[in-house]
């Protein structure tokens, strides 16, 4: 994938973290995923106008927004349990646990880091079919920025507990779950699930 849609990408998740920050607003017809899909685009753009210096310089404060913001709207169990794949059975009780914990820092650091290179840009939303009493469902977009082509976006949410969550999201039909897996497991078919906890906390350590 190129730095130009990874820049989308990590502008894509981002989306999610700031719901809680601004009250919903009418957006036509958009059902209740692209919803939020759009309030969170309207939320981050507001932010990023108001705040961008403290978030250049306080990291702080990036991390604080990503990890008590982003996370609400995310299903972090079900992609936790995908990004891992088969070796999520295989893991015990207590490597699942640190699984999780090095895998939201490792999101936690990425996100932070992609906030300086975003800038603004505008979803459109594409045609979807939300059936009654559905549980899954894809919120199609295509985010424009700045003197670039569009770039097709697709996010991947789920109803848990009465509340649309994203577990997944695809840039040009490139997921990013499927992009954790392909890496996580290949280290876990080399050095086994320990291994790869290891190198995912040096990996945190790292990039702190």
């Amino acid at each position: 994938m190129t730095s130009a849609k990874h820049r989308v990408l990590w502008a894509a998740i981002l989306l999610l973290q700031y719901a809680i920050l601004f009250p919903a607003t009418a957006h036509g017809a958009l059902n209740e995923p692209q919803r939020i899909i759009q309030q969170v685009s309207d939320g981050l753009m507001r932010v990023l106008r108001e705040d961008r210096n403290l978030l250049k310089t306080d990291p702080g404060y990036v991390y604080r927004l990503v990890d008590e913001l982003f996370l609400p709207h995310v299903d972090l169990p079900r992609v936790t349990a995908l990004a891992l794949g088969p070796y999520w059975r295989d893991a015990t009780p207590e490597q699942r646990r640190v699984f999780q914990t090095e895998f939201q820092r490792l999101l936690i650091q990425t996100y932070a880091s992609a906030l300086d290179a975003l800038s603004t840009w505008e979803i459109r939303f594409l045609p979807m079919q939300l059936e009654p009493g559905a549980t899954r469902t894809m919120v199609r977009t295509e985010i424009r920025q700045p003197n670039g082509q569009p770039v097709r976006v697709d996010y991947r949410m789920a109803l848990t507990n009465g509340r649309w969550r994203a577990y997944d999201v695809a840039v040009q039909e490139v997921s990013l779950l499927a992009s954790y897996r392909s890496q996580f497991t290949a280290v876990a078919q080399r050095r086994g699930i320990a291994g790869l906890l290891e190198e995912l906390s040096a990996r945190n350590e790292t990039r702190r």
